[in-house]
């Protein structure tokens, strides 16, 4: 339905559409916000527990590895067989096939104060002494770090050797007395470990410079695959970045000495997603009611408000125009007629009376039915002669009026009606036969013949009449009647169209 604000219309049937469709909308962006916030919610939690199971992970699995390596590193008789003269036997038993048979070591080496290796074993095969030089000599700041973190304990207040470290002591993985790391170890990823040999005689005989036990431990598919098991992690694997990335998916676990930051990454689980996968189908059903029920609403709504609208437009429309021949009825007129004169809207105007002349023997002859038909041709043909040069309404049965903006000169007024006149009176086919009817004319120029609508009016209605007393089918103006009634010396215009209508009376 539009309705008219001002000269703002109103389609209410479209705003009845888009209120529900606002509500659906509404009720649809409400469910999206909450599932997305659920999700994300969701994701992060499980984000941050994935990053807490990794460190908690790797912390354990170093601390677990320390204690193991310490029963070496801390074993008096470790001490005592690897320096000075070394004991081979022992070597073979606890180096060369106890680590790799219990630990799976890549390799072990024992390092001198001065980095050089005394032992070195690959896997289970014992090297020449000095094989490993190279490798301690990349990994040098952790055999460092491992010397330091031991020296600092004889200024320590209390002494506490890695193997007493106890799982429930949450110790970090950057305490004890070992240094660790993951390094490429010729071409191979690897966790790295340096560890002080030193048992409770190197620290009674103040030793501050003892050996290292240092062990490479690769890390291939077989052990991420294991961790990946573990953690319930997809495609856990190690990178090396050169900055810290700390999103999910991602730990910057240590840093190496070029600057690289070694990280564990894996493809974060995203619980978001599985919310997503349950709750819409939960969802879609009622949501697709709902849509149908709004949009049957809508519908339903749009459809009587447009039927209210068709008939509150044509309420309006036939307030102000004729049913018959839909051009505007008296009270159109008499508003645009106010509009030009009294507030001056035109600078000039003309007011036209037309009447048909034998009408009244169209319906005679061939029916009302025939004579609205006439009516209907007529206005046609008026209205397409004047154009936009004016209005013409039907303010009686065969009686019009007509507005011309902005008149132009007499002849030419003169002209337009004799064009009107021809229009009218030329041949009308109408139900029975072919109708001829014809037209008198009455013109009053505003402002030259009349100040007000009044009498606007009443002077194009006085040459009217004098039309009809020249014998029809012809245009007077209204100065015409001025002349003529001074001739006459007539008291007043009342006066001489009351004498105009009583000849034509007696006329028939």
């Amino acid at each position: 339905m539009s309705l008219k604000t001002g000269s703002i219309r109103v389609n209410y049937g479209v705003v009845i559409v888009l209120a529900c469709l606002g509500v659906f909308m509404a009720l649809a962006f409400s469910n999206y916000y909450l599932l997305k916030r659920s999700g994300e919610i969701a994701d992060d939690v499980r984000h941050k527990q994935e990053r807490q199971l990794v460190k908690h992970e790797l912390n354990h699995e170093l601390l677990l590895f320390a204690h193991a390596q310490s029963q070496i590193s801390d074993w008096d008789d470790s001490y005592e067989a690897l320096s000075g003269a070394l004991d081979e036997k022992f070597i073979f038993d606890n180096i060369t096939d106890w680590l790799w048979s219990d630990f799976g070591l890549l390799m072990t080496f024992v390092v001198a104060p001065d980095n050089k290796t005394t032992v070195a074993v690959l896997k289970d095969t014992r090297l020449k002494a000095g094989q490993g030089d190279a490798i301690i000599s990349d990994n040098a700041d952790l055999v460092e770090e491992a010397r330091k973190k031991f020296r600092y304990e004889f200024t320590a207040p209390k002494l506490k050797a890695a193997a007493l470290l106890r799982e429930d002591e949450l110790v970090g993985i950057d305490e004890g007395r070992f240094a660790w790391s993951i390094r490429d170890i010729n071409g191979h990823l690897a966790f790295t470990y340096a560890q002080v040999i030193a048992s409770d005689v190197a620290v009674e005989n103040k030793d501050m410079h003892p050996n290292i036990l240092f062990t490479i431990r690769a890390i291939d598919k077989d052990y991420l695959a294991h961790a990946s098991d573990k953690l319930n992690l997809k495609d856990f694997h190690f990178a090396f970045l050169k900055e810290p990335v700390s999103t999910s998916g991602s730990l910057p676990i240590v840093t190496l000495p070029d600057g690289r930051i070694v990280h564990a990454r894996w493809t974060p689980e995203n619980p978001s997603q599985t919310i997503w996968n349950q709750t819409m189908p939960v969802l879609a059903a009622p949501f697709i009611v709902a849509a149908i029920t709004l949009l049957l609403i809508a519908l339903r709504f749009s459809h009587v408000l447009h039927a209210l609208q068709k008939s509150e437009e044509q309420n309006r429309f036939l307030a102000l125009h004729d049913a018959l021949t839909g051009l505007p009825n008296r009270l159109f007129f008499d508003k645009e007629l106010e509009s030009a004169i009294v507030h001056k809207k035109h600078a000039h105007c003309a007011i036209l009376c037309l009447d048909l002349d034998r009408f009244k023997a169209v319906n005679d002859s061939f029916g009302h039915e025939a004579g609205d038909e006439v009516l209907a041709v007529v206005s046609s043909r008026i209205a397409e002669r004047l154009g936009k040069s004016g209005i013409v309404s039907r303010v009686g049965g065969d009686e019009f009026n007509i507005l011309i903006y902005g008149h132009k000169e007499k002849d030419e007024l003169r002209t337009l009606c004799e064009g009107l006149i021809a229009d009218v009176c030329s041949p009308i086919l109408v139900t029975g036969g072919v109708a001829e009817v014809g037209a008198s004319i009455g013109v009053s120029l505003w402002p030259e013949d009349a100040a007000t609508v009044k009498s606007a009016l009443r002077g194009a209605d006085e040459a009217l009449y004098l039309s009809k007393e020249k014998g029809r089918g012809c245009v007077s103006f209204a100065g015409q009647i001025r002349g003529k009634t001074a001739e006459s010396h007539i008291a007043s215009p009342e006066e001489g169209l009351e004498q105009l209508k009583s000849m034509l009376a007696k006329a028939g």
